[in-house]
């Protein structure tokens, strides 16, 4: 695929591409510490467990062994206020069940107390990469400060994404997909102590970085400068979780072939590109050896003999969930308990359903495979993989699980686009701001009806939020609202700017030939 011929002038976005960056970190972080104080510990997913596990990881327990008391628990020993955190999901399963029901984490020992988690299996990278604040901090803010550092590396990850979308030679509608990837779901699961937030953001990180280096010009020090971001987002990503290594693989794949043949054989003639295969190879190996040589816990049920036709209705049936699954990588929070607000869920798929269109009707052929063969990703990895664990643990899937591959399909959507050369007009640049505010309302109504949620269960009124005692997150539910709104209107005025200040650059006579009749600018 032939990709745009560059120019040998630097352009300002790449003059100023950390600059960039560092805006784009502020304001990725702001919301997922937000996130981070308004939900109550314990209350994503598993994260009790995550948070035992990256507990222990931090005070140097890699590898553990299973727990007496429950041998399909990995033991930990960690301060008991930790040790207790399975005790805080009073709320778990039951909308209407309030976050006051929780004893308080502070008034726990710190002594070393010996607990079992569910997360032994996962790889202990991420963990000992958010688990070092359990180490000085104590009670609430062991567990507050654990979810900050996780969210400080989801941010560090999209706000690369950003910069290296901004680096291509058109960028356009690839921003506006990297911006409507970031769902509700990845900014609530990067305030949390959960791997799926940063396996996200990790994604779009490498995939962007990986465009960006295929698609690009850079030589010398800003090849090394490359390869060092494709590994440091690679290495996010492929110590998440293990079908992480499917991901790696697909980006990989996919970003080479959007990239042009002789970029590609220009870079595997540089240093630069070897040690960046050659740091995969190690990473990789790394993982795939903790995934095949895993520790041995009990089995809580054993695998049942599978029949072709009750595999054939597993992946029928998990295929039919997709539109469900949709709704999951949109918002669904707390325990798998509370569905993000009509209007969150109307904005996102009004969105992502505009970016699938427009790039198959207008985009560049020799872009749209891309689109198709990510969305053939999104679709039938779920029901292949279901078929996998359903004898043994049922009907598992989530839609967060594949929201790694949604950052990189609305990527690519975008980049059909920039491709085909379709252009902004005022009517057009007016269109996108309105639907960026329409998402900004969307991430606003989620943020408020989740701590509605736990203040006063899912159908409680706002005049008891507002005047009957429960449950409060630190600095109080109004003051964290208050922030929320400022920060979605600065998210709508940066992404505005950069929507009306990327370069127009014409396509080549080779697009104009590839491509179908395109909207007109």
């Amino acid at each position: 695929m032939a990709a745009l011929a560059p120019t040998d002038r630097p352009t300002r976005w790449e003059r100023r591409r950390w600059l960039t960056f560092l805006v784009a970190f502020v304001a990725i972080l702001a919301p997922m510490a937000l996130w981070a104080l308004a939900s109550p510990i314990g209350s994503i997913p598993d994260e009790p467990s995550h948070a035992i596990r990256a507990a222990a990881v931090a005070r140097g327990q890699l590898v553990s062994e299973p727990w007496d008391k429950n041998p399909t628990l990995a033991e930990a020993t960690v301060p008991e206020n930790i040790a207790n955190a399975h005790d805080l999901v009073c709320f778990a399963f039951d909308a209407e069940k309030t976050a006051d029901c929780q004893e308080a984490v502070r008034d726990r020992d710190q002594d070393l107390v010996a607990t079992g988690s569910s997360a032994g299996l996962n790889s202990p990278v991420f963990y000992a990469l958010v688990g070092w604040p359990s180490l000085f901090l104590e009670g609430d803010a062991a567990f507050y400060g654990m979810r900050l550092a996780g969210a400080a590396l989801c941010s560090l990850a999209l706000a690369i994404m950003v910069m290296q979308l901004t680096l291509l030679a058109r960028f356009r509608w690839a921003v506006v997909g990297g911006i409507v990837a970031i769902t509700p779901m990845v900014l609530y699961l990067g305030g949390s102590i959960n791997p799926n937030g940063l396996e996200a953001a990790a994604a779009g990180g490498l995939f962007a970085t990986l465009l960006a280096t295929f698609r690009g010009r850079q030589l010398g020090r800003r090849l090394w400068e490359q390869a060092g971001l494709a590994l440091l987002t690679a290495s996010f990503l492929l110590t998440g979780r293990s079908i992480s290594l499917l991901w790696v693989l697909v980006i990989a794949i996919v970003a080479m072939l959007l990239g042009s043949r002789e970029r590609t054989l220009e870079l595997l003639r540089k240093p630069a590109a070897w040690a960046l295969i050659g740091g995969l190879a190690v990473v990789g190996l790394l993982t795939v050896l903790w995934y095949v040589f895993p520790p041995v816990y009990g089995a809580e049920t054993e695998p049942g003999k599978p029949s072709i036709v009750g595999l054939a209705f597993v992946f029928v049936f998990t295929l039919l969930q997709t539109v469900d699954f949709v709704f999951g990588m949109i918002g669904f929070f707390g325990w798998v308990d509370t569905g993000a607000p009509s209007l969150t869920i109307a904005a996102w798929i009004g969105a992502i359903l505009l970016l699938l269109s427009t790039s198959v009707l207008w985009g560049r052929k020799g872009t749209r495979w891309a689109v198709w063969v990510l969305l053939a990703v999104t679709v039938l990895v779920p029901a292949i993989t279901q078929i996998g664990v359903y004898t043994q643990y049922g009907f598992i899937w989530q839609g967060r699980y594949m929201l790694a591959i949604l950052v990189c399909l609305l990527i690519v959507a975008g980049l059909a686009l920039d491709d085909a050369g379709i252009g902004a007009d005022a009517t057009l640049s007016r269109f996108v701001t309105g639907g960026y505010v329409l998402l900004a309302a969307g991430q606003l109504l989620a943020f408020f009806m989740v701590l509605r949620r736990y203040i006063v269960g899912a159908n409680g009124s706002l005049s008891a939020m507002l005047f009957d005692d429960g449950w409060e997150p630190p600095f109080g539910w109004n003051s964290l609202v208050v922030l929320f709104t400022l920060v979605m209107i600065v998210w709508v005025l940066l992404a505005r700017r950069v929507f009306r200040a990327a370069p127009v650059v014409e396509p080549s006579h080779a697009d104009e030939q590839d491509s179908r009749p395109r909207l007109e600018a």
